[in-house]
């Protein structure tokens, strides 16, 4: 290990405290104290798909300042993305999150060829709005927990129309991917035999697709028929990089999304203004959203490996070494983001916040999402007169620090009548 910066005898009790339930469910008052501090070593957390009580996370260094994040998104080629610990556990490795260049270039490729804007975007956008009007004009006037009626049912339904699966099982999908993205209560049994059920899932989907496209029978234009027929300078996807990538964007896409579509919700409760000024002025919703990303978005950090002995803001690094990089805190920072606990639209610098990370790992899903996102909040605006609950009877998730969301949010939406 490298000589290690001489730091406040509080980092390790901060490090250690970073994993409590308190901490996961509001890590923003750590991250503040850990970015005063500089970069600190020793945070044992687990990637997605790995086990707790099963693997043995390596310890690594914490970043979390806005610059020093940014310096290790940029400079994907001394900071790798293939994760030795997730490559020995159970989990299927992820597309493209867990790849570096070259082969992560031909990948992306690959995937921009079926990841077009017809099939991500107008394929999906009709069925979308008519499913959520559905799910929102089927609660109206009732009480329920918003993370189980809405929140966690749309971004997996996006997911059967994206790959072609039957509508019902979205509520596997969702099971799945809180099992993999490890920010949910499951015991290890339970996340082994999740990760295992996911897999053998999607090699059984692609097997039956594939064969029906060789055989030339009629199969749906979604991404696993893209996926199976992607080429790009002569390259295609072998039948299990299909697989992982259908995996990748499941996991990716419904459980990220699914805590997005909460936060904004979150967000509404926290100022009930903020109801009629969107509901006035359509035009503040892609800002809205935007916010919500930076101060509130989900995603918390990933992995890298130092592939060459290097420095992060003066510290030592050595070849080797893990870090543990926290978009979240950098979208805190208050040097890039002043009042970074408030919530502010318009802020001059919005583009860029880090949630959907930077360079050749920004998130492909991410106009996804912001659709998902938009399409929720137009249809709450059109239909509902207001909405009802409070913060104080909410529940943010604990199960890890991979995700910021909740896991329960009671809400009533108000009907015409009830205004």
């Amino acid at each position: 290990m490298s000589a290690i910066t001489a730091a406040p005898q509080n980092a390790a009790d901060i490090l250690d405290n970073m994993l409590s339930p308190e901490c996961i469910q509001n890590p923003y008052p750590v991250y503040k104290q850990l970015r005063e501090l500089g970069l600190v070593f020793g945070l044992r957390d687990f990637p997605p798909g790995t086990v707790p009580g099963v693997d043995t996370p390596f310890p690594a260094w914490v970043v979390t300042r806005y610059n020093d994040v940014d310096f290790v998104l940029k400079n994907a080629d001394l900071f790798s993305s293939e994760d030795p610990m997730q490559a020995n556990s159970s989990a299927p490795s992820l597309m493209l999150v867990n790849h570096d260049r070259p082969r992560h270039t031909s990948l992306r490729n690959l995937a921009k060829a079926a990841f077009t804007p017809k099939r991500i975007h107008d394929d999906i956008v009709d069925r979308l709005r008519a499913d959520v009007a559905g799910i929102i004009g089927g609660i109206q006037g009732k009480e329920v927990d918003y993370m189980e009626a809405v929140a966690g049912v749309i971004p997996a339904l996006v997911m059967t129309y994206l790959f072609g699966l039957p509508r019902e099982d979205y509520k596997k999908l969702v099971n799945w991917a809180n099992a993999f993205m490890v920010s949910s209560d499951f015991t290890p049994e339970q996340r082994l035999a999740c990760n295992e059920e996911l897999f053998h899932y999607f090699v059984n989907k692609v097997e039956l697709r594939d064969r029906a496209i060789a055989n030339g029978e009629e199969v749906p234009d979604d991404l696993m028929s893209a996926f199976i027929r992607a080429e790009c300078d002569g390259d295609v996807l072998t039948k299990d990089e299909v697989v992982l990538f259908c995996i990748t964007l499941v996991v990716a896409g419904a459980e990220t999304t699914t805590y997005f579509l909460g936060n904004l919700m979150g967000v509404l409760l926290e100022d009930k203004s903020w109801f009629g000024k969107l509901k006035q002025d359509r035009s503040l919703i892609r800002p809205f959203m935007e916010e919500c990303l930076r101060r509130d978005g989900p995603p918390q950090r990933l992995f890298r490996v130092v592939k060459e002995d290097c420095e992060i803001a003066g510290q030592p690094i050595k070849a080797g070494e893990w870090i543990a990089f926290f978009m979240a805190a950098a979208n805190h920072d208050e040097s890039m983001f002043p009042e970074p606990e408030k919530f502010i639209i318009n802020r001059p610098n919005i583009s860029r916040h880090l949630t959907f990370g930077r360079g050749i790992h920004h998130c492909l899903g991410a106009p996804l999402a912001r659709v998902e996102g938009e399409i929720l909040l137009n249809t709450l605006l059109d239909t509902c007169a207001g909405i009802g609950g409070s913060l104080d009877d909410s529940r943010r998730q604990s199960g890890g620090l991979l995700a910021y969301g909740f896991a329960s949010l009671p809400v009533r939406l108000f009907t015409e009548a009830e205004a």
